[in-house]
Order: C-alpha cells, then structure tokens, then sequence
C-alpha cells in the first residue's frame, strides 16, 4: 500500500521532470504505467518488516511510444529511496542497457530530489582473474582445462610469450593501470579461447585467500553492487544470481524490487539455462587431462594419497563408462550420409541400453565431483602456504567441476521420469564431426518450458516485481506468456495492456500485395522478392528488409540487380552495432541504405525518422522445423488432442511479427509502410487473426506501388 508520502515524493519527481528535462512531456498511458508500477511495487514491506507470499507481480504490456523505461524507472526508484529497498531492472538486449546506463537514468540522477547510485552488473566471467593473468605473465603455469569441444586440453607449462600477444597486452594493461579487467573496456575484441584462459569461475576461484584479492575486479565490481541503490542487470545474471545463496551476487529477492523489462524473452532465458548437453569425447578428454593433473599435484604440491587416488581411481571408472556410452551410441539409428545428424528421442523415451549405461555414469559423475571438491579442499588448505603456487591447479579443479556438473545435469534430465501433467524434458542426441579417426557424440536434453524454473527462482522467492515488454500478447491474449513464464495458475498477477499512442491509421501503411509463390516453394519465392525489391525500397532512404532464414537473405542479396545491392547491408557481414552504424552512417550522408536482417534485428533496434520509413517482412517468421525443443513440445501438445500449430505456432508468430513491424514507428514524427510479402497473412483464417492482432495500421491490398509513401 502506497503512503501519501510516496504519493507526494512521485508527483513532486514528475513535476520536476516537466520542468527540467527538456522535450519531456508526460502521456496519459505513461502515467497509467507509473500508477500500476508504483501499486505493485508499493505492496512489498519496508526493509524491517516481514515479505508475505504470494508476491505482488504485474504484467504490463505497453505498446511503442508509451515511454515505459520512464514509467516504470520514476516510481521504483521513489519506492526503494523511501522504503531502504534495492531496486533492479533486468533487460535482455545490450542496447536497453547502454539506454538505461547513458541516458534514462543519468536524466533522472540529474533531476530527481534525492542521491541514488547506479552500478551495471555483469557476471564473473566478464572480468579477469588477476592470479591466472598475472601468473602466465610472471611464472610458468598449469593451464586451466578449456572446453569439451575437442580442443588440445593436455595440461601443459608455458610462459606467456609462447600463447601469443594478447595476454602480454592485457597484462601489462592491467599492472600498470591502464584497464580496469572488464572484457567489455579493452579496446580490441579478445577471443573466446584467450578469455578462457584468463577468467574463471566460481568453482576456481579462492575468494580471499587469494593472492590477488585485493586487486580482483570482480569482487570490487561486486562490491560496489553492494552499495547501489539502482542495479541493472540482464536476465542472465538475473537467474544466475538466484541459483546463488541470496545476496552471493544480487540482493535478497524478497527485500528487492524487481523490474523486467523486454520480458516476453524471460521465459526463454529460464529454459536455456535449464538446458544441458555433453560431449561425450570431449568429456573422455577432460577426464584424462584431469587425471594427469591430479598426478602432477600429488607430487609438487605432496597433497594427500588418499584424495589425490580419489580423483584418479573415479576419474577412469567414468571414462570407461563413456567409452561404453560412446559404443551404445555408435550403434543408434542415426541417417545416413549425414555428418551432423540428429537423434529425436520421441516422447522423451531414452532407449534401455542407453538408459543403464547413463545411469551408471550419472553416479560416476557424482562420486567424482565429490572427489574434486574434496582435491579442491585439500587445494585450499595447501594454499595458505602458497597460494600464488597452488591457484592455477584450484583454477583447472574449478574448471573440471563445470565439466562435470554439466554431465550430471545432463543425465539427471535425461533420466528423469516423466510424471503426468508435467511438461516433458526435450531430449536428443547429435552426432559431431569428425575429429581425427573419432566420430564425437552429444547427449542434450532441455526442458520445453521455463515456467516451472521461474517459479522455483523468482516468484516463490521474490517480494514484488513488474514484467514489462511492447509485445507480451499473442493474438489479442496474455495466456501464452502467462504459460511460457509459469504464471498461469496465479491468480493474484494481474494483467494491463497499454496501447501505443502513435497515430498508426494517419502515419503508417501495412501493405500486403499481391504475391503469388507461396513461401514454401523457396526458390520460387526468393525471386519473387527479389524481383519486387527494387519497387519497394524506391522512395526510401532507410529500408530494413526482415527474413526468417539466412539462407533465403543470402540467396535474395545474390538476386537484386547491381544497384540495390551496393546499398544493401548485409547481418553478418560485421557486428550488429557496425551494421547499425554504418546505415546510419550512410542515411547520414544521404545514402539510400538497405539492411537485410534476421530476428535479431526485430527487436531491440532503434531507427527513427529516415533511418527507417519502410519494414519489409519477406516471411512470416515461424520457429525453424525440426529443432529439437519446439519438435518436443508439439509432440506433448498434439498427444493431448489438442491443435500445436494453432495453440502455439501462431500465437509465436503474432510475438514476432509484432516486434518486427514495432521497428517502423519509433516516434511521434515517423512515417513509413510495413510491406510483408507472405500471402498467408491476408488469405488464410489464422493470417487474419494475426493481423487483428496487430497496431492499427491504414492496410493496403494490392500490387507493390512505386510512388514514395508518406
């Protein structure tokens, strides 16, 4: 419940920010946001008195020009200020982030009546390990064991100059001061095998017994995560953290408050982190490097027989074991001809030779994580006489722990029964490539929904949050993301829809003409565009052209005539920002710039006035078929009688389709037309739902028109 000093303190911030922030002016849907962020936010106790469950959670839909970041930033903020509460606001793209960090929040730091602090949270593995850096610049060193993906993993000693260059740089950046450790501030992109090298994780690293501590950018960024009001954050860290004991990273979720924003993809995140695989030659490799590694502390670090032998012993009773599986495996249906190929297990039903073999490496993998841990005790305690000597060996124990806590979550998915009403865990095998005269395996399963882990996260745990995106609605109805979040059953949350303000029937044109091959008929349907383009981009200096594979982008790009393909850019030709800011660049300049896109760049991408007058969406953007998770859930859904293409593809598709067209209108001064060149939508009964579902546009049928669109 909301005080009417809360109340007073939010309408004073509001009227400071008409007053100060130039161009600011409020809308009635962005003060409709404010009054439920504050209401459900305001449920939440004070710092001193008790959390009651259920938490306060509301789902906010607000349409494109509603100015949510301001909607939901002013009253949380006002909230934790007075209430001795954290506030943090999770993202899922980068680009929200540098918004929030270099503008919302410095404009409000600059107005508001009162001092908060703000400090951007990032994972231990975006900073360095001074120890592992420091150690290869300084000494000769045990490497930390790398990845399952068949690189060369033999634990070997070598000094920084033979790895090559980068760790030089980076260390001696470091010493003298020059680079403060974050990955993100180096100038140059490091790649991922240096990265590798030179950070950890939580299970390699000795906190403060290590040598370095006292110079550690994690823990000095983590520190001052503690004296932040504002703690902005993605949703990987958001659900990392809560894996973690409460306050190990982010504050306790019951004393924090929690705003999601771009949340549609939240439930997504929860089902990635919940999905496990292994490689089985891979794994076969680490172990042998581990067991080299446990021979070689046994003698210059004189650990303990007993421990050392623990490690050695569990660690070739696993590896035999995957032998075994490997053999299993070797065996399997797989088709023919076909080197990267993929073993459905149908209903989620592991065959019973596979099925005894990986439950007898399920318990091997656990016997020896307990011998790790306690090799890693050992390593601790041996520290204290040494701790500069002894880290690299904690590092690569820390690395083997990953490995093998991998595995075990693997097979414990993959093992799991499947209890009815539950949804069902999607489970596969792949066979790799070659790498020599081995044939590599993996073993992959992950859950069709990350409902269930949310709610084991955050909803049970936290006090109060609020769930915001543009495109949280499928079809004109919440009950898919409800679903897909694990909030359907809770009757508490409650559901506001905020439609955009933009003037779409005056500003914006959705045409749909005439296309006559289906987009099935690929090729067929490739030249058809490509044959169109050069009609459509006409007028325009700004066109961004949206496809649902990058195969058919490729293959359009080799069509269009010389012209329109030198004012094409193409998504991956460069990074995302390069590609950004070279068609800025370009409109800048009065050049006409034509980005080809996939998914990605339906979301999260600002482009207003001439950056982006038309959006064309060659396909509809269906989930890819075949892929294994979505296979599984249309399986689960279609056991029960009920219609998957109807239930779930095309509420999918109305998501994304309204993210893409959301690129056109990004202010109140854009124009522009959305051109989508899939006849299903006009034709067909589902077509016509999801255009229902969309903003208001001024539709269009017909043949493409050549004139410029205003």
């Amino acid at each position: 419940m909301l005080s009417e000093h809360e109340k007073s303190l939010m309408r004073r911030c509001l009227a400071l920010l008409r007053e100060g922030m130039l161009g600011f002016t409020t809308r009635h849907a962005q003060l409709a946001m404010m009054a439920e962020v504050a209401n459900t936010l305001g449920a939440i106790p004070a710092e001193e008195e008790e959390v009651v469950h259920p938490a306060a959670i509301a789902v906010v839909e607000a349409g494109t020009g509603t100015g949510k970041t301001l909607g939901y930033l002013l009253p949380a903020i006002v909230l934790a200020h007075l209430r001795g509460l954290k506030l943090v606001v999770s993202s899922s793209t980068v680009a929200l982030q540098e918004q929030l960090m270099g503008k919302d929040i410095p404009a409000l730091q600059a107005h508001l009546p009162f001092n908060f602090n703000c400090v951007l949270a990032k994972g231990r593995r975006r900073y360095v390990c001074p120890a592992k850096l420091l150690g290869m610049a300084s000494q000769r060193h045990v490497d930390a064991l790398p990845g399952e993906e068949g690189q060369d993993t033999k634990p070997i000693r070598q000094t920084v100059a033979s790895r090559g260059s980068t760790e030089g740089e980076l260390a001696e950046a470091f010493r003298n001061g020059g680079w403060g450790g974050d990955r993100d501030d180096w100038p140059q992109t490091v790649e991922d095998a240096v990265w590798q090298r030179v950070s950890t994780e939580a299970d390699g690293c000795m906190g403060s017994a290590c040598h370095e501590y006292e110079r550690c950018p994690f823990y000095a960024a983590r520190q001052r995560l503690n004296e932040a009001n504002l703690i902005v954050a993605n949703h990987d860290l958001v659900l990392a953290a809560m894996e973690m004991e409460a306050g190990a990273l982010l504050p306790d979720p019951a004393q924090t408050l929690f705003v999601m924003d771009e949340a549609h993809n939240l439930p997504s995140k929860a089902a990635e982190r919940s999905a496990s695989r292994h490689s089985v030659l891979g794994s076969m490799r680490w172990i042998t490097d581990l067991v080299n590694l446990a021979e070689e502390a046994r003698g210059g670090l004189k650990l303990d027989e007993k421990v050392v032998q623990a490690v050695v012993g569990e660690g070739h009773n696993l590896a035999e074991l995957l032998m075994a599986l490997r053999d299993v495996l070797r065996q399997s249906s797989w088709p023919k001809d076909d080197a990267d190929a993929v073993i459905r297990l149908v209903h989620g039903v592991v065959p019973d030779d596979m099925a005894e073999v990986g439950g007898h490496t399920l318990e091997a993998a656990k016997r020896l994580q307990d011998a790790l841990e306690a090799m890693r005790d050992a390593l601790m305690d041996r520290s204290r006489n040494g701790a500069a000597i002894v880290q690299p060996y904690i590092a690569a124990v820390g690395t083997c722990l990953s490995h093998v806590g991998k595995l075990i979550g693997t097979w414990d998915r993959m093992l799991a029964p499947m209890l009815p009403g539950q949804k069902p865990v999607a489970r596969w095998l792949e066979r790799g490539r070659r790498h020599g005269r081995e044939v590599d395996f993996h073993v992959c399963a992950v859950p069709i929904c990350g409902g269930p882990r949310l709610e084991e996260l955050l909803w049970s745990r936290v006090g109060a949050a609020v769930l915001t995106s543009a495109t949280l609605q499928a079809c004109g109805s919440f009950d898919l993301f409800l679903e897909e979040s694990g909030l359907l059953e809770r009757q508490e949350v409650k559901l506001v829809s905020l439609p955009s303000p933009f003037d779409y029937p005056n500003r914006a044109e959705l045409h749909l003409p005439s296309i006559r091959h289906h987009p099935r008929k690929s090729e067929e349907h490739s030249e058809e565009v490509a044959a169109l383009l050069p009609d459509l981009v006409s007028g325009h200096l700004g066109v961004l052209v949206l496809f649902a594979s990058a195969r058919q982008m490729h293959r359009v790009a080799e069509l269009v005539p010389d012209w329109l393909r030198e004012a094409i850019l193409v998504q991956g030709s460069m990074s995302k920002r390069e590609l950004l800011q070279c068609h800025r660049a370009k409109i800048d300049e009065g050049q006409p710039s034509v980005l080809f896109g996939l998914a990605s760049l339906s979301e999260g991408v600002d482009l207003p006035g001439d950056y982006c007058t038309h959006v064309v969406v060659v396909k509809l953007p269906f989930a890819v078929p075949g892929e294994p998770r979505e296979e599984a859930r249309r399986e689960w859904i279609e056991a029960q009688g009920r219609s998957a293409f109807h239930e779930r593809s095309v509420p999918e598709v109305g998501i994304r389709l309204a993210q893409a067209v959301g690129r056109l209108l990004r202010t109140f001064e854009d124009h522009g037309v959305v051109t989508v060149l899939d006849p299903r939508l006009g034709s067909t009964g589902w077509g016509r739902r999801l255009l229902r579902s969309l903003p208001p546009f001024r539709i269009v049928r017909g043949p493409v028109l050549k004139e410029k669109r205003a």
